[in-house]
């Protein structure tokens, strides 16, 4: 950051406690004006607690924050737009049912005399906006139920313009991107930057901070370590700087060598139709490579619970056997008995109750495991003490933060959610493991420590098929990898024909 640059944000030993926790304490750093500023940190460093703070979210305990050199009290959220700020959240902050028009103008709809919302003059200024700032967007009647993520992130981002927001925070705003849209997001921010607005990138992943931002402010377990100019660091010291301890970006560890000889062992899965076919072998890692959209989650739904979506996505017969056995109709709790286990693609409305404690949530799907049953004169209970002593020991395996069982999930960090997804799915030790997008939204310590576990029950015998938009992901881990285009398998590549080039450009229809 140039030190004669103006300031747009100053943090002057800001902290934020909640009980005898601090998720902020006394941290440090300011945010030059008309300049993209990185904030990075493992999961629970405290990022997104300091930007609810300057947004008004969460009050803080102590400290001063000045807002273009000037000392604030920011109230609430409301008070944060009249000063220029916005945020856009890891997850969207928009009314699915309403349209895109209604959703950004709420709270400032333009009115006549008689109090009537003038839905034409805003969608007039709102076309103006965007070709002021080189935004391509028209989709304002549509309702945001029908949009792409992408697209719901570009009216996120259009709202806070319409706000007049000199200050845009995004939080994690690649983590369900598709890598064009990422491309588009990245285009979008510059334009924003060369217009004189000043944005605050929450993110995880190393090289879009290193790639795209002007300075970078680093927080480690509440505390900041350090702001670097972007152009004077690397990935190898921000990672050290996040975890305090040097981190590896691939796996290192050991990768049990798959027998070649002689007959090919016997699936452990097969799936047949006219447009899929998949075969699972024992002890291997499959990866499922493709841009979203390509008919990568429909495959994981089927394959993950056929009694709901066996006949929505593949309308055409087909065959689904586990083991040797007929899967027909089974229901997730079917396939749970039959040692078949799943990380979901949406952590939050697939896989968590957020306002159920880290107990209750590593419980889901377990309650009838007898290693968590008492048997007494009123038949059988969970037996909640010994639940507790396992997800205590899932907290320290897994460090998931705050290390405490009774934090509700709706209040842990994103990638502390995964980790605490993660742990639950290996806990009744499956055979055959659905794993999707298991470092997303992730930082680079957990990303190490979820890497290892995959290939830990890769090691012990287990098969996995892994969905994951990370092809980098998909390539340090897989022993086969199937590309989907189009709903249908395009390609396959063996681990020896990796190449990064040559499956991106199946990935795209070649």
């Amino acid at each position: 950051m140039n030190p004669s640059s103006p300031i747009a944000i100053e943090f002057k030993d800001v902290s934020k406690v909640f009980g005898n926790f601090y998720a902020n304490r006394k941290i440090n750093f300011s945010i030059a004006k008309g300049s993209i500023h990185g904030l990075i940190g493992e999961n629970g460093a405290g990022k997104s607690t300091a930007m609810k703070v300057l947004f008004g979210i969460q009050p803080k305990d102590e400290g001063e924050i000045l807002v273009n050199g000037n000392l604030v009290k920011i109230k609430n959220p409301i008070h944060a737009m009249t000063l220029g700020i916005g945020m856009v959240h890891q997850h969207f902050m928009l009314a699915d049912s309403e349209t895109v028009l209604d959703n950004i103008i709420l709270g400032r709809e333009p009115k006549n005399f008689f109090g009537m919302i003038q839905r034409e003059k805003a969608k007039k200024e709102l076309v103006q906006i965007c070709e002021s700032y080189g935004l391509q967007f028209s989709r304002w009647d549509t309702k945001v139920q029908d949009l792409s993520v992408g697209e719901q992130q570009r009216a996120e981002i259009i709202k806070l313009l319409y706000q007049k927001s000199e200050v845009l925070i995004l939080d994690e705003p690649t983590a369900v991107l598709t890598p064009q849209e990422v491309k588009e997001l990245f285009v979008n921010l510059r334009k924003l930057k060369a217009e004189g607005k000043t944005i605050v990138l929450i993110s995880h992943k190393l090289k879009e901070v290193l790639e795209f931002t002007d300075s970078v402010t680093v927080m480690r377990r509440g505390e900041v370590v350090g702001t670097k100019v972007t152009s004077e660091t690397n990935e190898d010291e921000l990672a050290e700087m996040m975890v305090g301890r040097k981190v590896t970006f691939t796996y290192q560890g050991p990768r049990k060598i798959l027998s070649n000889q002689g007959a090919q062992p016997k699936p452990v899965l097969k799936f047949n139709s006219n447009k899929v076919k998949l075969e699972l072998r024992p002890g291997e890692i499959l990866g499922v490579a493709g841009v979203q959209g390509n008919g990568q989650t429909e495959l994981l739904k089927v394959l993950s619970n056929p009694s709901t979506y066996g006949e929505k996505y593949f309308k055409e017969k087909y065959d689904y056997t586990v083991n040797g056995k007929e899967i027909g109709d089974a229901t997730p709790f079917d396939l749970r008995k039959m040692g078949v286990g799943l990380v979901p693609e949406d952590r939050l409305s697939e896989a968590l109750l957020k306002q159920q404690d880290m107990t209750e949530n590593f419980l889901l799907g377990q309650h009838h495991d007898e290693r968590y049953v008492s048997h007494g004169i009123l038949g059988k209970m969970i037996n909640r003490t010994k639940v507790r002593t396992e997800v205590e020991k899932n907290i320290r395996d897994f460090d998931i933060r705050p290390p405490y069982t009774t934090v509700w999930a709706g209040k842990m960090s994103g990638g502390n959610q995964q980790k605490l997804v993660m742990a639950r799915l290996l806990d009744p030790k499956p055979s055959i493991l659905f794993i999707a997008h298991p470092t997303r939204g992730v930082d680079v310590g957990a990303i190490e420590k979820i890497h290892e576990s995959i290939m830990q029950e890769r090691n012990l015998g287990k098969s996995v098929i892994l969905f994951s938009s990370e092809l980098d992901e998909l390539i340090d881990l897989s022993d086969r990898i199937v590309v989907f285009f189009d709903g249908k398998i395009h390609g396959e590549f063996s681990r020896k024909e990796f190449d990064p080039w040559a499956i991106g450009k199946v990935m795209g229809g070649a």
